[in-house]
């Protein structure tokens, strides 16, 4: 108590300012110890404070924490969830697909299978996990080379035939390498997709296809030989009715045998469709792309086709645009197939009136355009497209007025589809049809124009009246293109002049007409028009082959030429406005009787025929002997080549032709012609060293010509073939120079016979 007393009072003092200074000198000690215990207390207050502070840190830490972990847990197990979940999803998706999927180590041991590896082998998974896979080849199957994984390959396929619980089935494998990063193999997964079905459909149409290309080529072998010996009579039928024809005979025999002739002419070109048609089915068309002249095609055909077109009454004709290239790059012998169809249909379905040909640049510029018109009865819109279908026409039924097997234009439309251009028809009923053939046909940059060597019409005035519509639109559209007037007129048309308009015929200074006008207009056309003697005006006279008796007394009447139809385009402006003097330069087909078989020396042709058909070969005979030939006859290419040999050793003047026929038995005529060919000195050429050896046979598409020239014959002539033909090619060579003398006489002394 003694001791608290100072502290009370120091306190007390501080606390109500009574304290004196003796007082807090007396109680200095106890104030210290005062403050000692105070701090002491603060100090482990404070440290209290501090450790209660710390320890509610920790533990807010600590349930954060905690909380983290949770939340981080509770993430875990999503994701272990999800991870889960995709897995089923993926195995499901894996073990659903039909293909087989497997997984192997890099010691070959399986370690994945899907379901349908277990489907397809018929084992389990506890089976097959950890076990060496080896690849279930089936019996008698090669394992495909190289298909286990190694090295630098990492993904390889084949198609393999294994061995299922089913049996032996087909499989596309695939073999895909995986790897570590550093690029070594770890494992290899594998799958493999059946294919059974697919292979045996393949199997099945490559089967179906070397099936039906047996049968195509069976059918071209039997059409071909059916051809061949179906030509082989009608060369007889007519040859010999050509023969007949250059007899006596009465009107009446001349009736038939004409007959004779036209039926075996239709028959022929019944058979020449059927062939070209399966030849086309069968895809061995070949095009040529050589130049040839368009202007001379174009006219060849006219001119071929132009004496069915009179007997029928019509006239014919072509135009071409003058300013076009003369020459085109093509196959000129399809381009010519195509018009004659086109041209022969149209004069087929065509009784009065006229068929015409027309050729001008395509719209687009690149090609062709043909065009060819008819005024027949046209064709029903409803038929327009069928009419390009095989076996069709547009009069079908068994009330059809026109025979024919429908086969002309589906050939036609074929050939054209080939040649990457285009054919379309166009018809009005009572009035027409026309079709029109696109063709890209290019030209050589240095071709000239077909009208280079034409005259010019410029400053010409021309009056037509020609009685067929077609043949006169034609004429006017070539005269007018070359730069003349031309006035169109008709006999009907001229019939109701009256005086005045009689007169105003006399302004032109050139006249084209025919005798069917002539005799139409009432009165001397010629006359109106004002022809006097030794003025520069023109009249020109269009008459048909059997006309021709009659063209003296024409130009008695006042004419100054005259055009035998089909007119030429040439020859009309070289009649019109050119000089006529220099139409020699481009002669029309001569009616004259062709040139005698003679040889160098002037002495009868000496002809070698190898033919093994009697008939063909008395026919053969009987024309060139008529024509002042002498023939030997061989029966077969030995037979031929001991002819020769025999003419050769014994130093005769030898044969100066040799027309050989290419089937015939012991050896054929290829065989022989070759033999006869190393008869004679090396590389002797025909006509000039040995005779040529011509092929005579009834095998006619290009490529047997083609094939037969290859194989050393010199010419080509296809059977059936008439007294002309013959005749001419006989002409052609002995132009070019038959046989040798001195050549043949070298070879007698031995240079060259066998």
């Amino acid at each position: 108590m003694t001791n608290d007393a100072p502290i009370v009072s120091i306190v007390a003092a501080l606390l109500f300012g009574s304290l004196s200074i003796a007082a807090i000198a007396a109680g200095t000690i106890g104030v210290l110890l005062f403050f000692a215990m105070m701090t002491g207390m603060a100090l482990g207050a404070a440290f209290f404070i501090v450790l209660q502070t710390r320890e509610l840190a920790s533990v807010q830490k600590l349930d954060q924490v905690g909380e983290g972990v949770d939340a981080s847990l509770e993430a875990l197990q999503d994701l272990q969830w999800e991870v889960q979940e995709r897995e089923a999803r993926y195995r499901d998706l894996l073990d659903h697909q039909d293909d087989v999927i497997l997984r192997r180590d890099a010691d070959g041991r399986l370690t994945f299978i899907n379901d349908s590896y277990c489907r397809v082998f018929g084992v389990t998974r506890q089976e097959a996990l950890g076990q060496p896979f080896r690849l279930p080849l089936a019996e008698d199957a090669v394992a495909p080379a190289g298909l286990e994984l190694g090295g630098a390959s990492r993904r390889r396929s084949e198609v393999v035939e294994l061995e299922t619980a089913s049996g032996p089935r087909w499989f596309i494998w695939e073999d895909f390498a995986i790897t570590d990063p550093s690029g070594a193999l770890t494992e290899v997964q594998s799958v493999a997709h059946d294919v059974t079905e697919q292979r045996e459909a393949e199997r099945a149409l490559a089967q179906a296809r070397d099936d039906a290309e047996s049968a195509s080529t069976a059918k071209s072998r039997f059409l071909a030989s059916m051809s061949h010996e179906i030509r082989t009579p009608m060369n007889g039928i007519l040859g010999m009715t050509g023969l007949l024809l250059d007899t006596q005979l009465s009107p009446e025999q001349t009736t038939y045998a004409r007959a004779i002739g036209s039926s075996a002419k239709t028959l022929l070109s019944l058979i020449d469709e059927v062939l070209d048609f399966s030849k086309i089915e069968a895809g061995r068309i070949e095009l040529e792309a050589a130049p040839f002249d368009i202007a001379e095609t174009m006219q060849s055909v006219i001119e071929l086709l132009a004496p069915r077109a009179r007997e029928k009454g019509l006239t014919i004709g072509w135009f071409a645009d003058p300013g076009l290239p003369r020459t085109a790059i093509g196959d000129q012998m399809r381009v010519r197939q195509i018009l004659m169809n086109l041209i022969g249909n149209a004069i087929k379905f065509t009784e009065q009136g006229g068929v015409g040909l027309r050729l001008v640049g395509a719209d687009d510029g690149a090609g062709l355009r043909f065009m060819v018109s008819d005024t027949g009865a046209g064709i029903p819109e409803a038929k327009l497209e069928q009419i390009f279908l095989e076996f069709e026409q547009a009069d079908s039924g068994p009330s059809r007025r026109h025979g024919g097997t429908g086969l002309g234009l589906a050939i036609s439309k074929r050939l054209v589809d080939a040649m990457g251009g285009t054919i379309q028809v166009t018809s009005t009923p009572d009035e027409g049809t026309s079709f029109t053939v696109d063709l890209p046909l290019d030209s050589p940059a240095d071709s000239s124009p077909i009208a280079e060597d034409w005259p010019q019409a410029e400053g010409r005035s021309v009056l037509v009246v020609l009685q067929g519509q077609v043949e006169a639109a034609l004429s006017a559209e070539l005269l007018n293109a070359l730069g003349a007037e031309t006035a169109l007129r008709s006999a009907e048309t001229l019939s109701g002049l009256g005086p005045a308009g009689r007169s105003d015929l006399a302004q032109y200074n050139a006249l084209l007409t025919d005798k069917a006008s002539l005799k139409a207009v009432p009165f001397n056309l010629l006359e109106a028009f004002g022809k006097a003697d030794g003025d520069a005006k023109r009249a020109v006279v269009v008459l048909d082959p059997n006309e021709r008796p009659e063209i003296d007394a024409l130009k008695t009447r006042g004419f100054d030429g005259y055009l035998m139809r089909p007119i030429r385009p040439r020859s009309m402006l070289i009649q019109l406005v050119g000089d006529p003097a220099s139409e020699a330069a481009a002669p029309a087909p001569s009616t004259e009787a062709p040139p005698r078989c003679t040889s160098p020396a002037g002495d009868a042709l000496s002809v070698l025929l190898a033919e093994d058909n009697d008939i063909n070969a008395l026919l053969a005979k009987a024309v060139l002997e008529k024509a002042g030939a002498a023939v030997e006859r061989a029966a077969n290419g030995r037979e031929a080549i001991s002819l020769v040999k025999d003419a050769l050793r014994d130093e005769k003047p030898g044969f100066d032709l040799v027309l050989m026929d290419i089937h015939m038995p012991d050896m054929d005529g290829v065989e022989a012609a070759g033999l006869i060919r190393a008869l004679y000195e090396d590389g002797a050429k025909p006509g000039a060293g040995r005779p040529p050896i011509v092929a005579l046979t009834a095998n006619a598409f290009a490529e047997d010509r083609a094939a037969y020239l290859e194989a050393g014959l010199d010419d080509y002539l296809a059977k059936p073939f008439e007294k002309n033909e013959l005749l001419s090619l006989i002409g052609r060579w002995q132009m070019a120079g038959l046989g040798d003398a001195v050549s043949r006489t070298e070879a007698a002394s031995g240079t060259g016979a066998a």
